[in-house]
Order: C-alpha cells, then sequence, then structure tokens
C-alpha cells in the first residue's frame, strides 16, 4: 500500500490561537481534529510561526506578527498560549488517536530559544518522543539554531553552508535533503 500524508501544517501555520481572534490559521483550532483516525505516524512540527507571533517579535522573514501568542506556562490549557496550545493538542491525540505513534520535532529557526525549550518541556510532561533540530547529543544542528549550547562559529558555518542566500536564510536543498534524513531515523523510531 503505497503512504498516504496528511499536511495540516502548511502555510505559516500556528500551534496556538490568537486570544483576540486575529487569524485563524491555526492548528489549534479545531484542525487537529481533522487527524486521520486510521493514522500510524503523527508527528507535530510547530514553533517558528509561534515565535512571530510573541510581543515584540521582528517578523525576520517577512511574517505578518499580528495576533499576540503568548509563550504562556507549562500548565496553561488554553490554546491561546503556545504552552497552552501543546496541552490542547497532544492530550487529544493521545487519547483519540491511540494507534497512532506520536513524535515532536524542536523546531530550528524559532526568534528566540524559548519555543525550542517549551516543546522539548512538552513532549516530556506527556511522554512523547522529541527530535531536536537545533542539536543536541543525539541530533545534528541544522541551520538557524536557538541552541545556546551551540558556539556562534558552528552556528554561523551552518548557516552558510545552508541557506539559500545572503539574504534569504531559509534552508537550502542540500539542508532539506540532510535534514530529511535525520527526521526519516527519528520517524523509524517512533
Amino acid at each position: 500500500m503505497p503512504v498516504q500524508i496528511q499536511d495540516l501544517a502548511l502555510g505559516g501555520r500556528t500551534l496556538a490561537t490568537p486570544a483576540d481572534g486575529s487569524f485563524s490559521n491555526c492548528f489549534s483550532d479545531g484542525i487537529y481534529r481533522t487527524i486521520a483516525e486510521d493514522a500510524d505516524i503523527v508527528t507535530l512540527y510547530f514553533g517558528i510561526n509561534d515565535s512571530h507571533h510573541r510581543h515584540g517579535a521582528s517578523g525576520s522573514d517577512g511574517e505578518d506578527v499580528s495576533g499576540i501568542i503568548e509563550l504562556g506556562t507549562i500548565d496553561d490549557a488554553d490554546a491561546s498560549t503556545f504552552y497552552g496550545a501543546w496541552n490542547v493538542v497532544v492530550p487529544w491525540i493521545l487519547e483519540n488517536r491511540p494507534d497512532a505513534h506520536l513524535g515532536v520535532i524542536a523546531s530550528n529557526g524559532c526568534e528566540t530559544d524559548d519555543y525550542r525549550l517549551a516543546t522539548i518541556a512538552i513532549a516530556r510532561k506527556w511522554g512523547v518522543p522529541c527530535l531536536d533540530l537545533n542539536g543536541d547529543e543525539r541530533t545534528p544542528m541544522m541551520l538557524r539554531s536557538t541552541n545556546p549550547d551551540i558556539s556562534s562559529e558552528a552556528k554561523d558555518i551552518a548557516l552558510a553552508k545552508w541557506r539559500v542566500g545572503e539574504s534569504n536564510q531559509h534552508p537550502n536543498a542540500a539542508a532539506h535533503a540532510f535534514e530529511s534524513t535525520v527526521i526519516e531515523h527519528f520517524l523509524r523510531t517512533l
């Protein structure tokens, strides 16, 4: 049977839903409930777009920064904060898609390291495997890492090697190819 992929995190989607309702391109705004009932593997990879909606966000990649999304705290249960949205979505998947193998990916490229740390903390809280694309003891660092344990020189080398160009720090084709092997290995462990 051919692999079927259900891509529900497209086009700048955030995990959290801003309290002011200024936009609705949000995974926690009911989209997570459309995960196929027979899904084998579910991966959640959020943080970059949420970080662009925090107070004082720069929208460094040209994003719209309207609609504030607070980071919140690990005990939040409201989808209007980043932590809270995780605490809405993850238990729902665990309860309603019990046969799916769930994995979380800590995103590189967030505007602050808080989003990486929040993602890792949520994965631990819910007992879900987590892949940190910012570089840790098991994972190579990709470009735009926010991990403070990685030297600035190493980050600069990775950025020069894997960015599209001087004025565009998005991953180039080589970065996507390398990152895909790391993610594929992670998926095989779920």
